[in-house]
């Protein structure tokens, strides 16, 4: 009955990661969802995007920093998003929607676009990630430390499946 209730859950998640990506490698990532379904398997199925990003500091007269390329990797469990930013410095990150004690996190996502918005509740550290789902368009902004000082770094760029 768990097991049964464990590929409900999972197949509803498949569900809507397949309109979240709109048909970038669906099939693929349909054909081994089923297989990780059929053989038992409970973790969250990651996917990966490569981007390529670019950083603007507009608190330091638009300090541009250097364009990167980073692997995106997204998880869900349930309503939560986790995502995992791969790359050089400035850039790289790991956030999720959890709201606790210390975060606050939000998923925002709408037919148009996944948003993910997290914010630590002390420090007011704050990192929001939006990517269209038609153009897989990359936009959003990140809190980092930059010569001894926070900051506000502004993000765009744009993925491939």
């Amino acid at each position: 009955m768990a097991s049964s209730r464990n590929q409900l859950i999972s197949i509803q998640c498949l569900g809507r990661f397949i309109r979240a990506i709109e048909g970038r490698g669906a099939l693929i990532w349909l054909m081994s969802s089923l297989l990780a379904l059929g053989s038992g398997v409970s973790s969250a199925q990651t996917y990966r995007m490569s981007c390529q990003l670019e950083g603007v500091i507009p608190s330091l007269e638009d300090l541009k920093m250097p364009p990167a390329q980073v692997t995106f990797e997204m998880q869900n469990f349930g309503a939560n998003l986790f995502l995992k930013i791969i790359g050089p410095k400035p850039y790289a990150t790991f956030f999720n929607t959890l709201d606790t004690d210390k975060l606050e996190g939000r998923n925002l996502s709408s037919p148009k676009a996944l948003l993910l918005r997290s914010k630590h509740r002390i420090t007011g550290q704050e990192t929001e990630v939006r990517i269209e789902r038609q153009t897989a368009a990359v936009s959003g902004h990140m809190d980092i430390m930059h010569m001894g000082a926070m900051v506000r770094m502004e993000l765009k760029g744009k993925c491939t499946p």
